[in-house]
């Protein structure tokens, strides 16, 4: 009965180490899935949300500049003369939303950035205009009026794409939150087995130590 007892113990102790060999490799496998899910929510923070946030800010800033400099103009001939200025302006623009496109956008911010482009393409239509209004004051002051309604509907849809990074961020963090949570339980699980199992596999070799023990000095008690 005694290689019974042993073997039994040793069938335990080699489900229990199996149990465990699963437990640390599922662990792993769930680890590994944690760390790409974080590298990508920090890859998404920065391509998808940080530059967009820096893409925002330089089209405000080349708006306003637009706007001064169409401002301090009376005429298509004062226009003209920051001509060269302007095309500057306007090439800058065109590259950032170039850009601004090549990043992942969710239906809201493609909605805003559509938006944004057909204010932008209409304002650059009024500019055209303006250069062409030498002589005719009237004509300027009013396209004048036009560029300026245009620049300020262009300036909402950036502060609507604004908005969207901070939320469309919040989210990417608390996604990124939910991922650390998630693999620290984990860790505590496998803690927990590790513990549990090592106490368990102490017991039954103790516990077969004490079997043999008990089993030698049983001659000597006759």
């Amino acid at each position: 009965m005694k290689w019974i007892y042993s073997l039994k113990s040793r069938v335990t102790i080699a489900i229990l180490l199996m149990v465990l060999f699963v437990s640390v490799f599922v662990k792993n496998m769930l680890d590994e899935e944690n760390v790409t899910d974080l590298t990508t929510s920090c890859s998404t923070i920065y391509q998808d949300r940080l530059l967009p946030e820096s893409y925002i800010y330089h089209l405000s800033d080349f708006l306003n500049k637009k706007q001064r400099l169409i401002d301090n103009c009376e005429d298509g001939t004062e226009f003209n003369a920051f001509q060269s200025s302007n095309e500057g302006f306007n090439a800058e623009i065109d590259s950032i939303l170039v850009d601004f496109e090549a990043t992942y956008l969710t239906q809201e911010e493609a909605e805003a950035l559509t938006d944004l482009k057909s204010n932008i393409q209409a304002l650059y239509s009024v500019e055209n205009a303006m250069q062409h209004e030498d002589d005719n004051r009237g004509d300027f002051q009013s396209a004048r009026e036009r560029s300026n309604e245009l620049i300020a509907e262009a300036s909402t849809n950036l502060q609507q794409l604004s908005d969207i990074q901070l939320t469309v961020g919040k989210q990417v963090n608390d996604d990124s939150k939910r991922i650390m949570a998630g693999s620290s339980i984990l860790t505590r699980f496998e803690t927990a087995i590790l513990l549990v199992l090592g106490l368990v596999i102490n017991a039954l070799i103790f516990g077969v130590v004490s079997s043999r023990s008990k089993i030698r000095q049983r001659p000597n008690w006759n």
